[in-house]
């Protein structure tokens, strides 16, 4: 009888349609066409919180974790390699790069949040800077979508300009023509190089421009 209910029981979570590996409910095809991540029971509390139950207050007796899987809208080799390589992992890239910022809390008390990003497929540019917004009001900094404007003239100037030289210039134009405030800071998401799948960072405060990554 015991055998029975342990067989049972081993089938139940077998068949779990919840289960993102390939068996009796889901191919090889569609167990690849998911992003998974293992997340603490406390993370993924947060970001579902319909769907995983946070910890009791005294803990749990053994270690838990939740794997949260979210299926691809696009089949992979459908996309340009360098694009799937940074949308793949999207998630983990702007928790870093909202961690890096929020370190700098102290300095920027009571600051407002923008973010721009700098990336050539306009498509990719916008789920990076929609995720990076994210991140950011999970770190709970206030965080605007309001963006920074430039004059064309400005543009003709700093588009000739080599990266290192033009972000720095753009954050100066962006201070003088009243697009950032004082309380204003923004976080600069910039693909430096069409041959690598890193994205680097800086902010802009007040004119001046620096690299955080």
């Amino acid at each position: 009888m015991i055998e029975a209910i342990i067989l049972w029981l081993g089938l139940l979570v077998f068949v779990s349609p919840k289960d993102p590996a390939p068996g009796l409910l889901h191919s090889k095809n569609e167990a690849r066409n998911l992003e998974c991540e293992r997340l603490s029971v406390e993370e993924a509390s947060r970001a579902h919180p319909g769907d995983v139950a946070p910890p009791g207050p005294r803990g749990d007796y053994y270690a838990r974790s939740a794997l949260v899987c979210t299926e691809r809208l696009v089949r992979p080799g459908l996309r340009d390699a360098r694009d799937e390589a940074i949308l793949s992992t999207l998630d983990a890239r702007s928790s870093e790069l909202a961690a890096a910022a929020d370190a700098l809390r102290p300095e920027l008390q009571g600051a407002t949040w923008l973010v721009e990003t700098y990336y050539p497929d306009p498509q990719v540019a916008a789920k990076i800077g929609f995720a990076t917004k994210n991140a950011l009001v999970f770190q709970g900094l206030r965080v605007s979508d309001r963006t920074p404007l430039l004059g064309a003239g400005d543009v003709q100037v700093i588009t000739r300009m080599t990266p290192s030289d033009a972000y720095a210039a753009a954050c100066r134009r962006y201070a003088d023509n009243g697009s950032l405030g004082p309380d204003d800071v923004l976080l600069g998401v910039v693909s430096l190089d069409p041959r690598e799948t890193a994205l680097h960072a800086g902010l802009c405060q007040q004119g001046t421009w620096t690299w955080l990554r």
